[in-house]
């Protein structure tokens, strides 16, 4: 009784219950709605422990007492705040007291909960905000007084305020609170029931079921490793059984958790932050989103598909896998909480009133089978992992809004931006390359929504100079923030997949980079072609360009992986890697020359009939 009422479980439980009574009667004033969500946030980081099993310190539980206090303080101070003029009218003495604690406290457990990444990038910031009068070139700005230094960042809603907590404290709890009930009535099962009655019976079954489940999963939950850990438990053993290596089992799961977040509806908690950045609704960021996503996921298809073919790996018996028809009449009731976020969504109602909703018809539905029925308990806990869930994502928000506060003050994301484009030369493809290294090695340790908003201020702008639709430079850097996470070494979801599958780590990196190949090819042809992503798109436009770049999707993963009809041969792997290329970057001659690849590499594997090389290196060889 005493775990159960925890004061961990409560201060959850109280989170949960403040983000929807807000959501459902209206938002307080903004500065007492997001300073209370990043207290409630710091206040569960620090009555969290750090390892499972650990007892939480007097100092932790000091920190979370004073954690409670800041956000009682702005709450007692908030008729005050909002009248005052920020920048003008100067901070009191109390109020950059508690500017101070507030931020140690967010670095703090930042650096617990986050990781040390963001809490060294977010000091660095603050060091630039002071010192830029003494550097040199570019860099070099005006600099800032302590006081209005403090004033931005937590006495207004510039800073730890700004867009990417207002987003954590209203779509992504919500959606996060939507993903955790669906997932307490069983809406896992059911996606996973369902992957194996359309796919289990198919040549590479066991691994078709994995990217089915958890690209079904990834519709209402954005998160890579809730989903690697959900949906691996139980796809993993069974790619294993089926013959795949551990290494391969880890990989796909990891992959194809990490495409949750590309996935309409919910996607991950950096689409709701684009949506309020560009000030467009989140349905058109959804439904921009659609056809990459589902590319992406036809990729990894396409690769398990192409090495179990290769492997010869046997298929499952119908009788051992559930039929249709039954998966659907037990469990089709849990699709009316999905369904009814989609049709909301769609009728263009905003997406705090669709998950709501959502939340309570997908509630009322589960009460139709009994096994599937919400008890009070069952909520509780939903609410509890919920807080949990939401905790590193609000976390990262509120830490990552320093950086964006300093960039906004310093005007250093207008001087990065042109700086791309000066030493790009105006080039287009070079400058995409330029904002996608940067997309990856800030993604190194930092998580998506982090990396997502600092690239989104210093390097899209530069794709903006260059004339690309301001919905198709954000998606751009939007993957490779989601991409930055399955590259080496900081790959977090292959960590939790590996350890499932007892494979090794660097081996199952090396396996998910290969197997998410066609994912970091996909941003380069909808920046040439914003047609994939239904911007200044004709239908036939449109279909002419997923058409091609679908079948550059498959040429590619039969180049990587070696095998099409037959094992191929180096010239026929070469023709098919050269040939995807040419259909996924978009062009009328290219596209044909890809099509003359494909049928030519399909007529010479057609008329060899016998003979074939030694079969090519197993994907999760480096």
């Amino acid at each position: 009784m005493s775990e159960f009422l925890s004061a961990r479980r409560l201060v959850a439980i109280a989170w949960s219950l403040f983000q929807v009574y807000t959501v459902a009667a209206g938002m307080f004033d903004l500065l007492i709605q997001l300073p209370l969500h990043v207290a409630f946030a710091l206040t569960l980081a620090f009555l969290t422990p750090r390892a499972a099993g650990e007892r939480v310190g007097w100092g932790s539980r000091g920190a979370a007492l004073l954690s409670a206090l800041m956000g009682v303080y702005f709450i007692l101070e908030n008729p005050r705040l909002v009248t005052r003029m920020p920048f003008v009218d100067e901070p009191r003495v109390l109020d950059m007291v508690v500017g101070c604690v507030f931020l140690a406290l967010l670095l703090e457990a930042s650096r617990r909960l986050v990781g040390a990444a963001l809490t060294v990038l977010a000091l660095v910031f603050v060091a630039y905000a002071f010192v830029g009068p003494w550097l040199p070139g570019f860099l070099s700005h005006g600099g800032t007084a302590f006081a209005r230094f403090l004033d931005g960042q937590v006495l207004s809603t510039e800073g730890v305020f700004g867009i990417p907590t207002l987003v954590s404290a209203t779509y992504i709890y919500l959606f996060i609170l939507f993903g955790c009930f669906m997932s307490r009535v069983g809406l896992i099962q059911f996606f996973t029931d369902l992957a194996l009655s359309l796919a289990g019976w198919s040549r590479g079954g066991a691994a078709k079921v994995a990217v089915i489940s958890s690209g079904l999963f990834g519709t209402i939950n954005g998160s890579a490793i809730a989903n690697s850990v959900a949906t691996g438990s139980f796809t993993i053993p069974l790619m294993k059984r089926a013959g795949y290596r551990p290494e391969f089992a880890a990989g796909v799961e990891a992959t194809a958790s990490m495409g949750g977040q590309l996935i309409p509806p919910v996607m991950g908690a950096a689409a709701f932050i684009m949506a309020e950045t560009l000030g467009v609704s989140y349905a058109t960021v959804a439904v921009s989103a659609a056809i990459p996503g589902v590319l992406y996921f036809f990729a990894v298809g396409v690769m398990v598909h192409l090495e179990a073919a290769r492997l010869g790996l046997p298929f499952i018996p119908r009788s051992e896998l559930p039929r249709l028809r039954e998966v659907l009449a037990a469990h089709s009731h849990l699709l009316v909480g999905p369904a009814a976020l989609v049709y909301l969504l769609v009728a263009g109602r905003t997406p705090l009133y669709a998950g709501l909703w959502a939340i309570i018809i997908g509630v009322a539905a589960s009460f139709l089978r009994r096994r599937t029925r919400i008890t009070l308990r069952v909520a509780v806990e939903a609410l509890i992992e919920t807080a949990q869930n939401a905790l590193p994502v609000a976390l990262a928000c509120a830490a990552v809004g320093i950086v964006v506060g300093v960039v906004a003050v310093t005007g250093l994301g207008l001087k990065i931006a042109s700086g791309i484009v000066a030493l790009s030369g105006g080039h287009l493809l070079l400058t995409l390359l330029f904002t996608t290294v940067a997309a990856l090695v800030l993604g190194t340790g930092l998580p998506t929504s982090a990396t997502y908003i600092i690239t989104s201020v210093m390097a899209a702008p530069a794709l903006l100079k260059l004339g690309l639709p301001p919905l198709v430079a954000h998606m751009f850097v939007f993957y490779f923030g989601i991409l930055a996470d399955l590259t080496p070494p900081t790959a977090i979801s292959t960590y939790a997949t590996s350890a499932i599958a007892g494979a090794d780590v660097w081996r199952t990196q090396w396996t998910a980079m290969l197997l998410a190949l066609s994912g970091f090819l996909i941003p380069f042809s909808f920046a040439y072609d914003p047609s994939m992503l239904l911007v200044q798109a004709t239908p036939l436009g449109v279909i002419g360009r997923t058409a091609a770049a679908t079948l550059g999707i498959l040429m590619l993963g039969a180049g990587i992986v070696g095998y099409l009809w037959a094992p191929t041969r180096l010239l026929e792997r070469f023709a098919l890697l050269v040939g995807s290329l040419l259909l996924i970057f978009p062009g009328l001659w290219g596209d044909l020359l890809g099509v003359l690849a494909f049928v030519g590499v399909c007529a010479a594997q057609r008329l060899r009939r016998t003979g074939s090389p030694s079969a090519p290196r197993a994907l999760s060889e480096p």
